[in-house]
């Protein structure tokens, strides 16, 4: 195993941590949302996004913006 070798491990590895972390912190966010508020993590999302619009320059996104900000496609927004 070359030097590269063991650096792609240790990059694959950390990787396959963070998203499982990312995953157990994801589904406790949601069960919590889901039993206080009866929303998904995707719903909440979405309205952060659109609870920071404003009226001044910038402040209104357009339905690609607000796509783009919680990762969906425009039809599933």
């Amino acid at each position: 195993m070359t030097a590269t070798d063991t650096a792609l491990t240790g990059l694959a590895q950390g990787w396959c941590a963070l998203s499982l972390l990312h995953s157990r912190i994801e589904t406790h966010i949601e069960r919590a949302l889901q039993s206080g508020h009866d929303l998904s993590v995707r719903e909440y999302s979405l309205l952060d996004v659109l609870s920071r619009q404003h009226d001044g320059e910038g402040g209104h996104l357009q339905m690609k913006q607000v796509a783009d900000a919680v990762v969906l496609s425009q039809s599933a927004t």
